[in-house]
């Protein structure tokens, strides 16, 4: 196991490599110019000028200079310079990111354990009416988009009822670390992570009652239970564990956006982190903050695929790793 995990790791080295090249032609081959952006409004500005900063900035050099430049960079944890914000981008991220971390953290905490405590109810009370009203309920979900359940959830408890801001993270009037500041950020934290708890639900649910259904149907189960053990004991100690490993995968895909977060649900509710960081760094041709956010969701995508991996050997001791 040890060296399955080693070789794995010595593996995604190269994948690493040829996905931030990827990731860099991508975005370095975005229209517009971010030299003109960033001085955009300077007047009188002379083509000289203008020559003199592309120049400066290495916008002149071919790409693999530029390429290694930035990577380099990335290696030493400093990714480079905001030319939309003005600031060094990892201290435009490391925010971001822990905002993204608080919201997406318990939003797919709650949603995944409602969903397989739900997922288990509809497989153990299949076909019953319980079941088809949340097998309904899942496909009416899984039809409504984000960005529209977001906008009625704001019209609804913000606009008419009043009970829960509109956007943002904390009221900027209230002092930090005070009792008053910390009611009203977990205000700001109700309605983006209702929403992404709800598509973490429809993902995983509906997973969760197929791959316990088709456990329970397993010869060892009925075995268990011709050697009188009880319902909840066969369920619990022998399918569970084996029924989680479809879901596990589930779980690794989606896993990625506790770091990148949602940047639908994000930008409904202008909420700042790293999924609306994502969105206005792309509109505003900050290519240097977009690449290093996809870098990272990048690596976040590798690293819980390795992690799904690992726990299919802890899951299923059926599954055996060649060293």
């Amino acid at each position: 196991m040890v060296l399955y995990t080693f070789r794995r790791l010595i593996q995604l080295v190269p994948l690493l490599f040829f996905v931030s090249a990827l990731i860099f032609f991508l975005l370095y081959s975005m229209p517009g110019d971010p030299l003109y952006r960033m001085l955009e409004g300077i007047p009188n500005l002379r083509p000289e000028d203008y020559e003199r900063l592309r120049k400066l900035y290495g916008f002149d050099d071919p790409f693999y200079i530029q390429y290694w430049k930035w990577l380099w960079q990335l290696l030493q944890l400093n990714p480079g310079y905001s030319r939309e914000y003005g600031q060094p981008v990892i201290d435009i991220i490391i925010p971001a990111l822990k905002n993204t971390l608080v919201l997406t953290i318990t939003a797919v905490v709650i949603g995944k354990l409602i969903a397989i405590a739900l997922g288990i109810f509809s497989a153990v009370r299949q076909y019953s009416i319980g079941d088809y009203l949340l097998t309904a309920l899942t496909f009416v979900a899984y039809s409504v988009p984000a960005f529209w359940l977001g906008l009625m959830m704001i019209i609804l408890f913000s606009v008419k009822l009043g009970w829960l801001p509109t956007s943002g993270i904390v009221n900027p009037d209230l002092t930090p670390g005070t009792w008053q500041a910390t009611i009203d950020w977990m205000k700001h934290l109700i309605l983006p992570v209702s929403v992404l708890a709800i598509s973490e639900i429809i993902q995983v649910q509906r997973f969760m009652r197929s791959s316990l259904l088709e456990v329970l149907r397993q010869d060892y189960l009925t075995t268990a239970r011709a050697k009188g053990l009880s319902e909840q004991t066969v369920i619990g100690r022998h399918a569970l564990k084996n029924a989680l490993i479809p879901v596990v995968t589930i779980i690794a895909v989606t896993m990625p956006r506790v770091i990148g977060g949602s940047t639908v649900v994000e930008t409904v509710f202008a909420y700042p982190g790293m999924g609306r960081l994502l969105y206005t760094s792309v509109m505003g041709n900050d290519y240097v903050i977009a690449m290093t956010v996809v870098m990272i969701l990048a690596v976040a995508v590798v690293f819980f695929n390795l992690l799904a991996d690992i726990l299919y050997g802890w899951l299923d001791p059926r599954i055996r790793y060649q060293n």
